[in-house]
């Protein structure tokens, strides 16, 4: 009896495995990168195969696929066709043969071969579809501080940040690179979802990781900290290159990121705090501006004096003989002070962003200061042309100046519109012909014939150069 029942197994599954199908994906969004193929009747009660095994696929069915994605044919596990282009394409597989492709012959063998398999086939069909969409939306933070050595203030703080980014499967050779390194493999392998990947501790940790090494390079582009949000697509550019290798090889790369303004632990907030209150005290001009603030307030005080005015006034006085060598002091430091601003201050440069700068490299986008150059002239120069003479730096000589002089019919050589002897007006310049069509030009341009002797175009004010 079993050897009857697995015969009859055989049969009916043959002849539901031979119905050709029309598979397709279904809705794959942004969270979605990856989907397995499902028949477009499947289940439905109007079709006439309900016996069909699950993963086998009939020679000559219909497989769909849509804008932005990439679709794979797996036979016995191996891939078998990789489609990008949207589309209807039919099947043509030999080892799943099918009866209304003509194939009998090919059906009787595999009749034979599903009866040594108690019934079942021994292939194994899937179709799957690999989103090919960018994925936006995918969250990282920092669970503790990272350090950050900020150029503006010499020191090294801690920061946390947070944001999303985006990934995307680029091409054909990337989709099959995810399916071989990262996609779940098997007959029953489910969907997969962006989130599911990135749950995984390994792929935070790689991204914080390249995170906090283009941070790195941000630093060490004098940015500082405040003006990190400013460069987000330098910050990107940095990620792509930290992840490239290592992500690259599984088939996807970063393309975008949203990040949050970084803040500062509160140790952090504090050592910037007194750094920036120590740097103000550090000014001359700022310690003067306090000492005469004191005194206004002394002088205040003075007429509210328990002894009298005159008593406070007097103490007034005498504070301000010993402390006249301080205020004499912070003079001279204070004038120091201003030639040392002034002498940074020529020594300033505009980058082409726009952006002052005193350093080597620009701030705002890390562009490197121009050197000066000496023209043959002996003009300095920082530009690519002399301001002087207008020669190029790599020496191209500037284009001769047109000599705006003329001579008048009365001998007197003049540079205005009217000369300065007689009151002649200065002649026009000459006109000149060139033909408009053909582009034929007369041996006297001034004086063309009235048509072209080329193409027959008549000479008229259109042919004026």
């Amino acid at each position: 009896m079993g050897l009857i029942k697995a015969l009859t197994g055989a049969l009916g599954g043959e002849l539901g495995d031979s119905w050709k199908e029309a598979i397709h994906c279904e809705a794959m969004g942004n969270g979605i990168i990856l989907r397995n193929g499902v028949k477009m009747h499947q289940n439905s009660s109007r079709t006439s195969n309900t016996k069909g095994t699950e993963n086998v696929i009939s020679n000559g069915s219909v497989i769909m696929v849509e804008e932005n994605t990439c679709m794979l044919t797996l036979d016995n596990g191996k891939i078998t066709n990789i489609v990008t282009e949207p589309g209807r394409y039919t099947l043509d597989n030999s080892s799943a043969p099918s009866i209304f492709a003509g194939q009998i012959k090919d059906s009787a063998k595999d009749f034979l071969q599903r009866f040594t398999f108690g019934g079942t086939p021994g292939v194994e069909q899937r179709v799957v579809y690999i989103n090919l969409q960018r994925l936006p939306g995918i969250r990282f933070g920092t669970g503790s501080a990272v350090p950050y050595f900020d150029p503006k203030y010499n020191t090294s703080i801690d920061l946390r940040f947070y944001g999303t980014f985006e990934i995307q499967i680029p091409d054909a050779e990337y989709a099959v690179r995810f399916y071989q390194q990262v996609a779940s493999k098997g007959v029953s392998s489910s969907d997969m979802s962006v989130a599911s990947i990135f749950d995984s501790q390994q792929y935070k940790q790689e991204f914080i990781q390249a995170m906090t090494e283009a941070l790195g390079m941000l630093s060490t582009q004098n940015i500082s900290y405040s003006q990190i949000s400013t460069q987000l697509s330098l910050l990107t550019e940095n990620v792509q290159k930290a992840t490239l290798n290592n992500w690259q090889e599984r088939g996807f790369v970063v393309t975008n990121i949203g990040m949050g303004a970084p803040t500062l632990t509160e140790e952090s907030k504090k050592l910037l705090g007194d750094r920036l209150k120590a740097d103000t005290m550090l000014d001359p001009n700022v310690q003067k501006a306090m000492m005469a603030g004191s005194v206004a307030r002394g002088i205040e005080a003075a007429g509210s004096n328990e002894g009298g005015a005159m008593m406070g006034f007097m103490g007034m006085n005498m504070a301000q003989q010993a402390g006249g060598n301080i205020l004499g002091q912070m003079d001279m430091a204070a004038q120091q002070y201003n030639q040392q601003q002034a002498q940074a201050n020529a020594n300033a440069w505009k980058c082409s962003c726009g952006t002052m700068n005193t350093g080597a490299f620009c701030s705002s986008c890390g562009n490197k200061k121009p050197e000066p150059w000496t023209c043959s002239c002996g003009a300095q120069n920082t530009g690519k042309f002399c301001a002087n003479c207008g020669s190029s730096k790599e020496g191209t000589p500037a284009a001769p100046k047109v000599s705006a002089e003329w001579t008048c019919s009365c001998g007197k050589v003049n540079t205005g519109k009217f000369c300065a002897e007689c009151g002649s007006p200065k002649p026009s310049a000459p006109k000149k012909y060139k033909c408009d069509k053909c582009g034929w030009e007369p041996a006297d341009p001034a004086n063309p014939p009235k048509f072209c002797p080329e193409c027959g175009d008549p000479f008229n004010e259109d042919d004026l150069v």
